[in-house]
């Protein structure tokens, strides 16, 4: 019989406490959804902006780097061109300073 009285008194608690969760979960998502509805929305503040004005500076200073490095070796392949039409412009000249020397001996 006293067996019988502590399984059954373990049975209300485990009961009991079964209920007041279930009464405590209740009455938090009444105060959440009267929160909810007593919250006034506005616009959105400073907090929620983007920075793409950094971002589309750093692209810019990307692509103005670009920019100056294609610059940079279309410089240079002009400076090797022009290199290259001095050594045959010297060539030629060396050339007929050597006929010129033949012809006088």
């Amino acid at each position: 019989r006293v067996d019988q009285l502590k399984y059954d008194v373990q049975h209300l608690q485990t009961a009991l406490r079964n209920f007041q969760h279930r009464r405590y979960v209740r009455e938090q998502q009444e105060r959440q959804r009267e929160e909810l509805l007593a919250r006034t929305f506005t616009t959105n503040d400073s907090d929620t902006t983007i920075p793409i004005d950094d971002t589309l500076q750093f692209n810019e200073s990307l692509q103005n780097a670009h920019r100056g490095m294609d610059e940079l070796i279309g410089s240079g392949t002009n400076i090797l061109q022009g290199l290259r039409d001095q050594r045959v412009t010297l060539k030629g000249t060396h050339k007929k300073i050597l006929d010129v020397a033949n012809m006088l001996g």
